[in-house]
């Protein structure tokens, strides 16, 4: 069987699957062993499409590396606004893995802030980039210059939908704290008339915990009850599910608390994604903790204990990639709520 074979397969039984994941990868060795390079772009190009959805960013960091070098050399055809496009999902995904320094993650960025310069595109994805990493690292004076020429940028088609311009903007508010912000910020998502494949799935979780906060209790409820059924046992979503966690742990719904977190505990080994494992565990953490101060029997396949290591365990390493104790904070200030 040739590439094109193991591609065809692959389309048969759904690319986005882990089957058609197995299979894009044996078209990718078969190109590779008969130098075709065509056959092994095409291949990864549609690895990354994958393993989008399915949240497996290695495998889609090392297909873009890849593909970037392809581009570069200009030995065949490539679509630049595809790949230019394809480059803002690495970019935001690079940041969830503490091995990759601080000095990695600037080159790739400023990389691809060269290659939106060259083809004169707007840097307005790449400043919205630069500002969620900003908001993900814990540098806040960063954040606020970022979002200055994020706001001045000028739109192009390289703007992501308005779904999820939306959706950034949502969790901006709801970073600074400001949670009256972010659920006006959503009124668009939340009637439905703006959405696409990933929103209001990855805003649901944080407008939970907004109109909570907010003392809403109904609004709150109704996120939950509405969002969870978008996102339940999908590994891509592990960061909502983890603020719905949240959101039952500070309103003491402690059994369908316990429902989610079994759940999602059995998904979190189909991610490859190691900020949203950190959250899951977190959040888990806090749970655990919450219940047993309110002497509450819980199980959800793993102990108080043994999340909290893995949680701090995580955040030491996001912090010390860092060169700060943003993520040891917030996990001790959330703990010290039910010491």
């Amino acid at each position: 069987m040739d590439a094109y074979d193991y591609m065809e397969q692959a389309a048969d039984v759904g690319e986005k699957s882990l089957e058609g994941v197995r299979l894009i990868e044996q078209a990718i060795k078969a190109a590779d062993a008969e130098n075709d390079v065509e056959a092994g772009y095409e291949a990864r190009d549609m690895l990354m499409d994958a393993t989008y959805d399915l949240g497996m960013p290695k495998k889609q960091l090392m297909a873009f590396a890849w593909m970037i070098k392809q581009f570069e050399a200009e030995e065949i055809y490539i679509d630049e606004d595809d790949l230019m496009w394809k480059y803002k999902w690495v970019a935001l995904s690079i940041v969830d893995f503490p091995e990759i320094s601080k000095a990695q993650i600037d080159h790739l960025l400023d990389d691809m802030k060269q290659k939106y310069l060259g083809f004169q595109y707007s840097l307005k994805p790449y400043y919205k980039i630069r500002t969620m990493m900003a908001m993900s690292m814990g540098e806040p004076e960063e954040v606020t210059r970022l979002r200055a020429e994020w706001q001045a940028a000028k739109k192009d088609h390289m703007n992501d939908c308005i779904a999820c311009e939306t959706n950034d903007e949502v969790y901006f508010q709801f970073y600074h704290g400001d949670f009256q912000k972010a659920v006006d910020k959503a009124k668009s998502l939340i009637s439905g008339r703006q959405k696409c494949e990933e929103v209001p799935h990855l805003t649901n979780g944080v407008l939970a915990l907004a109109f909570w906060q907010l003392g809403n209790a109904e609004a709150a409820a109704e996120r939950f009850k509405k969002g969870y059924k978008l996102t339940q046992g999908k590994a891509e979503f592990l960061n909502a599910n983890a603020d719905f966690i949240q959101y039952l742990t500070a309103s003491e719904q402690w059994q369908e608390a316990e429902k989610v977190a079994q759940a999602e505990l059995k998904v979190l080994p189909e991610s490859e994604n190691k900020f949203r494992q950190f959250r899951l565990y977190a959040a888990i953490a806090v749970l655990l903790q919450a219940a047993q101060k309110q002497g509450v029997a819980m199980d959800v396949g793993m102990d108080l204990q043994a999340a909290l290591q893995h949680a701090q365990q995580a955040a030491s390493a996001f912090d010390e990639r860092n060169g700060n104790t943003y993520y040891q904070q917030q996990l001790a200030t959330q703990l010290a709520a039910y010491a």
